[in-house]
């Protein structure tokens, strides 16, 4: 029997996002999440830091490209990137 870790199961891509979506105050007990658009779906960034939530929301500001890094499995997002 061959057992796979959750790394080796996680199928990354990455892809443009065209909007965002903050929940900067979250329901008592619920975490804070970043939404971003992609790839015609909603893709969560669970308790993003504070950078994040700055760097995102100013790169839609200012018409900037962001670029989020997904597992296509959980549709999570793993990484964020903003280019300037």
């Amino acid at each position: 029997m061959i057992v796979r870790s959750a790394v080796e199961a996680a199928a990354l891509t990455s892809g443009v996002a065209e909007h965002f979506w903050d929940v900067v105050t979250p329901l008592p007990g619920q975490p804070s999440i970043l939404y971003l658009y992609i790839d015609q779906g909603w893709r969560p960034l669970v308790n993003p830091n504070q950078v994040t939530h700055d760097e995102v929301q100013e790169a839609f500001a200012f018409g900037q490209q962001v670029i989020g890094v997904y597992d296509s499995t959980s549709n999570t997002i793993q990484a964020v990137i903003v280019n300037k």
